[in-house]
């Protein structure tokens, strides 16, 4: 079996790996690489929309790899083709994903259209509902929708079978719905690809019926993420919720937001909960409002926390004109929502109404960008901001915490950090490898690979690192 990690190792994300046997090939998820967009890309430098492909593959941030590219994304110059002269020629039959991540889907937007997608219900839905309530949408940001796309979709246990690879798909607890590791089997040996996970959420189980498969069926080869691999922090979503409710208790005067992801429905709950408990309303944007009802009908969230439904709201942010005016500047899917929320007689929420009672409402918000709403609310003395997503881990990051907090500073709000992690800590890591126990373990999603060696010496199984660089390719 031939392995070519063409993205996802010493970096953090960016999954891409491609697996070959019997000449018939499988690419494992196709995600942005930030740490390697971000090298060239940001603020007002970006690919021009002609020209996108090209501008991605010349700086590296995609793999030089012929027949998988969608040539309408081909520029008129040819320096497309100019970059995949010498480039690696693969027999990728399909594409398997693992989870609703960008940094391990979203860079399907560059690959051609009749090329299979193997995909979970869940991440399919989450995924499209994340595309079709974005204001605008870049070249790299149209995946699903207004594409002729030929996707295949899975459920835990029900295997997919790719050319003659049978891959057994087996969900595993992260921080977003719909998350998988894989089993796979070929005709020139088996090997298991994490995805991400976590022993520490609400689903730990999840992710020990995975790393149970693994010894059960005798796979030596495993492909495991180090997100956190020197980190021993294990906060679980129930400290999360604790704490979450004893900051809303003491805050008596003033509003409360709360900054985080807008797939972590995990997370949701525990604010959505911990407001409830301390007499707070939950507002949340139309674009959240909308992922609430999708992880609803896929049986993910209690009836009681979506909006309308009694202690969540909808709040409309201005846009356009700033004139709140729905026809003029809001998307169709907005104003069909507001429509669909007050038939059922609930009235979403504007910036006065969370301003004139700051104290009855929690604000969740979904990006740092976001920020800039508070200043049409105007909070007053004793608001309290919560960050309660990942603390930064690059510059790009570190930036962006940084400009909230300046805007933090003239709002006058205190700020909180309260996370769970959605990835293994390294004493986790250490419980996965001895419960799996490998033979083969290959680091991925890991800015520092060689600390693996210490995990596998406190883990006890004998078992060897394979750390293979970017685009070489590896025998099995």
């Amino acid at each position: 079996m031939k392995l070519i990690p063409l993205g996802g190792v010493n970096e953090i994300g960016g999954n891409k790996f491609y697996i070959e046997a019997g000449g018939e090939g499988l690419l494992i998820d196709f995600g942005v690489s930030f740490a390697s967009k971000h090298e060239y890309f940001g603020g007002y430098l970006r690919p021009k929309k002609y020209a996108v492909l090209a501008s991605l593959l010349k700086c590296g941030s995609v793999p030089a790899v012929s027949n998988i590219y969608d040539e309408n994304l081909f520029d008129p110059l040819g320096l497309v083709e100019e970059s995949l002269k010498s480039s690696l020629s693969l027999n990728v039959l399909g594409i398997i994903i693992s989870h609703p991540h960008i940094d391990h889907y979203g860079h399907l937007s560059l690959i051609r259209d009749d090329l299979p997608i193997f995909i979970g219900e869940s991440s399919l839905r989450i995924a499209q509902t994340r595309e079709r309530t974005k204001s605008s949408r870049t070249v790299e940001e149209r995946i699903f929708l207004d594409r002729d796309r030929v996707v295949n979709t899975f459920r835990t246990g029900l295997r997919v079978n790719v050319g003659s690879i049978r891959v057994v798909p087996i969900h595993v607890d992260h921080s977003v719905p719909g998350s998988y590791g894989f089993v796979i089997h070929t005709s020139e040996g088996d090997i298991a690809y994490s995805g991400d996970l976590r022993l520490h959420g609400p689903k730990s189980q999840f992710t020990r019926e995975f790393t149970e498969a693994i010894r059960r069926e005798g796979i030596d080869t495993l492909m495991l993420e180090g997100t956190r691999v020197d980190e021993e922090d294990d906060t679980t979503e129930h400290d999360v919720y604790l704490r979450l409710s004893d900051i809303f208790q003491k805050a008596t005067h003033g509003l409360v937001v709360v900054l985080t992801g807008i797939t972590d429905y995990d997370r949701f709950i525990s604010i959505a909960r911990a407001a409830m408990e301390n007499s707070r309303i939950t507002a949340v944007s139309l674009r959240m409002a909308a992922m609430l009802e999708v992880f609803h009908e896929l049986g993910m969230l209690p009836k009681e926390l979506l909006p309308g439904a009694g202690n969540v709201v909808a709040y409309v942010e201005r846009k356009g004109s700033g004139s709140v005016d729905l026809e003029k500047d809001y998307d169709r899917w907005e104003r069909n929502y507001v429509n669909q929320l007050r038939d059922k007689g609930s009235e979403p929420v504007f910036d006065v109404d969370l301003s004139r009672q700051q104290s009855r409402y929690v604000m969740v918000i979904n990006a740092p960008d976001d920020v800039l709403e508070l200043a049409f609310v105007r909070p007053i003395d004793g608001s309290i901001f919560v960050f309660s997503s990942s603390e930064p881990h690059n510059e790009e990051q570190e930036i962006d915490r940084q400009r909230v907090e300046n805007w933090l500073r003239i709002l006058g709000m205190r700020s909180v950090q309260v996370h769970a992690s959605g990835h293994a800590s390294r004493s986790e890591l250490i419980e996965i490898l001895r419960e799996a126990s490998p033979k083969k373990l290959i680091p991925i999603h890991s800015e520092k690979p060689s600390v693996f060696n210490e995990l596998i010496k406190e883990a006890g199984v004998e078992c060897k690192i394979i750390e293979t660089p970017r685009l070489s390719e590896l025998r099995l």
